[in-house]
Formats: C-alpha cells, structure tokens, sequence
C-alpha cells in the first residue's frame, strides 16, 4: 500500500513535467484526484452500515469540444461495509468490517457548459477494478465477557470465497473552476463478491458470513466525493 501510494505521487510529479515537455495540446489535462468514499452494501437480511473510506489516483481529461470530456482515471479505491447486529445462535452478538482496496479504472464522461469562470457538469462513470488487499474482521459483544475480536484476517482471497476483479457504474455531477473539479457521485458494483464456485470453511464465522450475505449480486455501492487537480 505504502509503495503504491509512493508510484501516484512520484506520478503525479513527473507526468504534468512530461506534459509540459511535450506542449501537448490545451484539449488534454493531466492531474492527481482524491476523496472521501462511504461505502455500504444492498444486503436486506442484514444491518448494513457505511464505512468511511477514501481513494487516490491520477487522472487525465480529454476535451472534446460543445461541452463533452472524457476523463479516465487510475485509482486506489477502498470499499467496505459493516454488518452489525448479527445473531448467530451462539448468545452473542456480532459485527463484521469488510474493507478491500481495489485498483480501478474509472472512465468519467461528462457534459457541461464552458461558462468562461467556471464549469458545471454531469456524468456517468463505468468502472472496472482488481483487488489487491482486504481486511476482514469479526467483532463480538457480550456483556459478560466484554467487547473483543475473535477472527482477523488481511489478503484472504480463497480461504474466503472473495472475489478480485469488480465492474459497476457511477452517475453524478461536478463543478470545475480554475485548476480544481470537485464532483459527488453515487455509485453501483455490480456483479458479486462471493465466488460461488468457491469450498470456502464453512466453520468459520467470516466465510460463512460472506457467503450469505454477499450472493444473488449484493455488493458495495455508496456515494465519492472527490476533489481533482488538473495541470
């Protein structure tokens, strides 16, 4: 994670310099983008909370002439939901934190008018990612012998019948001025996060909980607010 969050700005550094060497054209933009990502899922046996969460990337931003642009992305996108309240039968009460970082790919298309000081604009935004970590976490409340973490597990893949690679869809709106864009969007994962060609244990409480809960296509969606930089 550190390493990759040291590519993007060693990237963010040398790819504006490039441009500039280069004397690309005013129509193409390079920049870095992050934000703030809250993240829940669509499982309606559960009770799903949002988990704050964040991504970062580099972006670039095609001008395409009467209001359209294209801005494609590569991102560290982390995702996640908490299940809380869950019974077992075991007299205990359980939660559970699902967090995965994915590196994605986001293509933004957007609309708006060029009103000379500023632009506002809508988009749609499919996506595809890879996984590259996750952290997994069971938590227990009992009044009698406190509150404590019986299972945690980081990059657990098949042990878990967690699925790697996402695709979803994002729509919203933006408004960019000067050097900035700062947009809201609510997003979809589509497809499913539990691989159910998977012998995942069914004894353990994380693998049996992603199983049930993360089938029939209930995966993370939320809503990202980012903030773009672009040179």
């Amino acid at each position: 994670m550190k390493k990759f969050l040291l590519i993007l700005a060693a990237l963010a550094v040398i790819v504006p310099a490039s441009a500039q060497g280069l004397k690309l054209a005013d129509g193409i933009h390079y920049g870095v983008v992050g934000g703030f990502t809250s993240s829940s899922t669509n499982i309606k046996n559960f009770s799903p909370k949002h988990i704050a969460l964040y991504h970062v990337g580099i972006t670039a931003k095609f001008n395409l002439g009467i209001g359209f642009a294209i801005q494609p992305s590569l991102m560290y996108q982390v995702k996640g939901a908490r299940l809380s309240d869950i019974e077992l039968g075991d007299d205990f009460v359980h939660q559970f934190d699902y967090k995965l970082g994915y590196l994605e790919l986001p293509v933004n298309i957007q609309w708006g008018p060029d009103l000379m000081a500023f632009r506002p604009y809508v988009f749609v935004e499919p996506f595809i990612g890879y996984a590259v970590n996750n952290d997994l976490i069971e938590k227990i409340k009992s009044e009698d012998l406190g509150d404590y973490t019986p299972a945690k597990a980081k990059n657990a893949w098949k042990e878990y019948g967690l699925k790697r690679f996402e695709y979803g869809l994002g729509l919203g709106a933006g408004f960019e001025f000067w050097r900035m864009q700062l947009s809201a969007q609510w997003f979809w994962n589509f497809g499913n996060l539990y691989d159910s060609d998977s012998d995942s244990v069914s004894g353990n409480a994380i693998a049996y909980n992603i199983k049930h809960a993360f089938t029939d296509k209930k995966n993370f969606q939320g809503v990202k607010i980012s903030l773009a930089i672009l040179f």
